[in-house]
């Protein structure tokens, strides 16, 4: 859900305003008031969600949101209030900044003001840090050189912050280190393109990273577009490891150096990645799930799989299918 902590929200609009701010035909009660935006996944019968993609049509049958925007030659949905689009993830995009107009570009520029001066004795900061004065930090913390809390950011108690660390629409808990470079709460990469313009799409969730996390040297962790993204407790984060926006991650997970993992992808607990991993969005890999360096995951993986290759197999398939490979090579010279 989207934290009104970091952005005013202006609604409620009815499901009339709606359609005609985004100019699109409606289907169902014209007055239907609707509070917020959602994922379809969590949207209750307060807010619109939006349906493009398949792997989310067994959340819209059973969801209870207020209204959804569709594809127009969608044929689900009876009985349901529905906006009918061409392209439902650019109009969810206008939707977001009519109930979040200033969430388009986040805000860097800070003044004097801005800083907090009533932390904690306990915090030990560098000279040239900045903690905005919204923000709220644990005790026996520490932050190192040019290192930015912004507004509205919630750290817990006994956190290392290492030098050029910047945390931005986050919710940190107690014993996690953030070293030299992370970049958290950064704006996903989310552009929709319709009728040859390219429209940024609002990113208005957090990171939620649990206890006990270390994140290494220059990773990078992108908010949620609409949800959150989530990083479970006890879960080791090697360096230049980037998360994508909405990924989701269980507790106990180990996620090797040089590793990418798209947009809206949900990984299990006690999961072991390897370095220079590639992991495609929106797809699901299950529980104590092991994936060899340089794979490249393209689809879901069941619980207590180990894979390798690109794209990713069974990793006794992919052996087997190395060995025969150099047999096919001898057998050719």
């Amino acid at each position: 859900m989207v934290d009104r902590s970091f952005y005013k929200n202006k609604g409620p609009f009815t499901l009339e305003q709606i359609s005609k701010h985004i100019c699109c035909e409606f289907i169902g009660d014209p007055n239907r008031v609707i509070h917020d935006i959602a994922p379809i996944e969590e949207a209750s019968d307060k807010h619109i969600c939006f349906l493009f993609n398949n792997k989310y049509k067994k959340y819209f049958i059973k969801s209870k949101a207020a209204a959804f925007i569709v594809l127009k030659d969608n044929k689900i949905g009876k009985g349901k209030n529905l906006i009918l689009s061409d392209n439902p993830h650019f109009d969810m995009a206008k939707v977001a900044l009519l109930f979040y107009p200033k969430s388009e570009y986040p805000k860097f520029s800070f003044s004097d003001e801005d800083k907090s001066m009533s932390l904690d004795g306990s915090i030990k900061l560098s000279t040239n840090t900045f903690i905005h004065k919204s923000s709220k930090i644990g005790k026996n913390c520490e932050i190192g050189n040019n290192s930015i809390v912004g507004p509205g950011v919630i750290i817990g108690d006994n956190c290392l912050i290492g030098d050029n660390v910047s945390v931005y629409f986050s919710v940190i808990g107690n014993n996690v280190r953030l070293y030299q470079g992370v970049k958290l709460g950064s704006e996903g990469f989310g552009f929709i393109m319709n009728d040859k313009i390219f429209k940024k799409i609002p990113q208005l969730g957090r990171v939620i990273v649990g206890n006990n996390v270390e994140i290494g040297a220059n990773s990078t962790v992108d908010r949620g577009s609409i949800g959150d993204t989530i990083i479970g407790d006890y879960c080791m984060i090697d360096n230049i490891v980037h998360l994508g926006h909405n990924v989701r991650i269980g507790k106990k997970c180990i996620i090797a150096a040089m590793t990418g993992i798209s947009g809206s992808t949900t990984i299990g607990e006690n999961v072991m990645i390897g370095g220079q991993v590639g992991i495609s969005g929106h797809i699901d890999i299950g529980n104590n799930v092991r994936i060899a360096a340089k794979s490249g995951v393209m689809k879901n993986i069941k619980d207590n799989s180990v894979v390798a290759g690109y794209p990713s197999e069974k990793i006794i398939d992919w052996h087997r299918n190395t060995i025969i490979l150099k047999k096919l090579r001898k057998n050719d010279k």
